[in-house]
């Protein structure tokens, strides 16, 4: 299975690809982990949110309490 990734600007402008290394649905909410290509044990969770329209966008989860939830369900070594 090939890997996902995804490119993203950095406030400079630069181009980072991450990595995309698991997704979940926990209590509700999406949340994503991923890490930059280059060095994946930098590992980030996001959440996946919608607005009125269904676009979707990413917020940086920065709760210890959604980081610890996240890594409960987790496959991942953090």
């Amino acid at each position: 299975m090939s890997e996902k990734i995804m490119t993203f600007n950095d406030e400079n402008g630069n181009k980072i690809e991450y990595a995309i290394l698991e997704q979940k649905l926990i209590c509700g909410s999406e949340y994503v982990a991923m890490a930059p290509v280059e060095d994946k044990s930098h590992i980030e969770i996001y959440k996946i949110k919608f607005d009125k329209d269904w676009n979707e966008s990413l917020s940086e989860v920065e709760s210890e309490n959604e980081i610890n939830m996240y890594k409960q369900v987790s496959n991942l070594k953090f």
